[in-house]
C-alpha cells in the first residue's frame, strides 16, 4: 500500500535516491516541473512505461494539487505493478512552487514574487519587548516587524503605530493579527495588481505552511 507524504518527507526521501514522477499530462509537465522529476502521464501508466522505474528504489508520484486524484491513482497502479515503496507527495506542484523552490520546464524563467523577495525585514517573538523592538524598526525601510513562533511561522505584524505606546508591552499585546500574505509563486502580474491596485508598498511570503520567506516591495517592481 502506498503512503502519503508532505514536503518535508518529499526532501528526506529524494536525498535518500528516491524517483520522482510526475503523472500530469505531457504539455503541463514540459511547461513546469520539480527537478529531476520524469513524466509518466497518469493514462500511460502500465507495466511497460514503469519499467523505466526501478523497483528496487522509493518511488515519489505527484499531479497537481490536493484536490488532483492523478497522483494517488498512479500510486496505487505503481503498487499493483509490484512496487513495495511508492510514495504520493499529495500537495504536489501547487505546494512546492508555492514554497519558491527551484523548477524545470519551459516556463522556469518566468519572474515570480520569490525572485524580487527581499530578507530584511525586522523580525521578532511574541515575548519581545515594544521598545527592543521600535528601535529596529526605526531603522529599517519597512516601518513595522513581523512577529514569528520558534519554527518561523507568521504570527502578526507591529505597525510602527503599534510601537509608540507602552515601551515595556510585548509584541503579542501590541500586534496585528493575521497579517494576509502571497506565496512565492505569485506572478508579476498579479502581484503588481496586488499592491498597486490595493495601494500597498509591500506583501509579505510565507510558505504554504505559513513560515515567513521575506517581503516583496512595490519599488522593487519591473516597469510594466
Amino acid at each position: 500500500m502506498f503512503e502519503k507524504i508532505d514536503y518535508q518527507r518529499l526532501r528526506t526521501l529524494l536525498d535518500e535516491g528516491a524517483q520522482l514522477v510526475e503523472v500530469l499530462p505531457a504539455e503541463e509537465y514540459a511547461e513546469e516541473h520539480l527537478p529531476g522529476a520524469i513524466n509518466i502521464p497518469l493514462k500511460e501508466l502500465d507495466a511497460g512505461s514503469a519499467a523505466q522505474l526501478d523497483k528496487s528504489r522509493p518511488v515519489i508520484v505527484y499531479c497537481w494539487d490536493y484536490l488532483c486524484d492523478m497522483s494517488p491513482r498512479a500510486a496505487a497502479r505503481l503498487d499493483s505493478l509490484g512496487f513495495d515503496r511508492v510514495y504520493d507527495y499529495a500537495a504536489s506542484k501547487v505546494d512546492y512552487l508555492a514554497r519558491g523552490l527551484p523548477r524545470e520546464g519551459e516556463k522556469a524563467d518566468e519572474q515570480r514574487a520569490a525572485d524580487l523577495m527581499r530578507s530584511d525585514a525586522v523580525r521578532c517573538r511574541l515575548g519581545d519587548r515594544i521598545d527592543r523592538v521600535k528601535a529596529e524598526v526605526e531603522a529599517s525601510p519597512y516601518g513595522f516587524a513581523l512577529v514569528l513562533d520558534e519554527n518561523e511561522v507568521l504570527l502578526g505584524r507591529l505597525r510602527r503605530s503599534a510601537l509608540q505606546g507602552d515601551g515595556s508591552a510585548s509584541a503579542e499585546e501590541a500586534m496585528e493579527a493575521g497579517p494576509s500574505t502571497i506565496r512565492a509563486d505569485t506572478s508579476l502580474e498579479k502581484l503588481r495588481d496586488r499592491l498597486e491596485g490595493g495601494g500597498l508598498n509591500f506583501a509579505v511570503v510565507t510558505t504554504p505552511d505559513g513560515v515567513l520567506l521575506g517581503v516583496v516591495c512595490r519599488a522593487d517592481l519591473p516597469a510594466g
